[in-house]
């Protein structure tokens, strides 16, 4: 009797491990995207192929930025654990201020990048071609003109500025110079005489020529 009822319960203790098993989720391998890492460089490390990357983490297109998390494991995983590119063994929600946080990290990367004329990629930047290729990596598509660029925010007042906001001087009237606003009175933009640099906004130079802040960032 007892062996039979030892026999019955070791049944009853596989059954349930048989439902139970298929709704357990295994978490996934992960990287985390650094500066100037692309996908085809990612794909190598972990001896995957571009393709197996797009269809592990559900993307639709090759532009990733800084800090963003992709799966790297060949394991199943969940559809519910990847979100528009944004994998990991849980759900990401990432707020307004956390982007913010690393489009400043990224910018910050390129201090010390020499000023070029008309420039928009690392070798040198103009202000409107350095603020333009830092929101770029986070699916921000700014116009490539400074006024222009300006324009395509909401104006926000002084004290209603965040890190991460776009800010703006004027010469003769004209908006012709922009950067990305830091908090405490500071802002990282490219400089004509000392390329990517981190200035005052207070600065005497660029404080009589302030015009405002505008928020690309939605």
């Amino acid at each position: 009797m007892f062996y039979r009822t030892k026999i019955f319960l070791s049944l009853i203790a596989m059954a349930i491990l048989f439902c139970i098993l298929p709704g357990i989720s295994y978490a996934a391998t992960y990287h985390v995207v650094e500066p100037k890492e692309t996908l085809w460089g990612i794909s190598r490390i972990y001896g995957l192929s571009v393709d197996e990357i797009f269809e592990l983490n559900n993307l639709n297109s090759d532009l990733i930025h800084p800090a963003q998390r992709l799966i790297v494991s060949k394991d199943d995983v969940d559809d519910d654990n990847t979100d528009d590119g944004n994998a990991a063994d849980e759900k990401i929600v990432v707020e307004d201020n956390d982007v913010a946080s690393e489009i400043l990290n990224f910018a910050e990367t390129f201090i010390g990048t020499p000023y070029k004329s008309a420039g928009s990629s690392q070798e040198g930047f103009d202000c409107s071609g350095f603020t333009s290729y830092v929101y770029k990596q986070y699916n921000i598509n700014l116009p490539r003109v400074a006024k222009d660029q300006y324009n395509f925010g909401k104006a926000v007042s002084t004290s209603e500025a965040k890190p991460g906001d776009l800010v703006a001087f004027s010469y003769n009237g004209n908006i012709h110079h922009v950067g990305i606003y830091m908090g405490n009175d500071e802002f990282i933009h490219s400089s004509s005489t000392e390329g990517i640099v981190i200035t005052k906004t207070s600065d005497t130079y660029w404080g009589p020529r302030l015009v405002g802040y505008s928020r690309v960032i939605q």
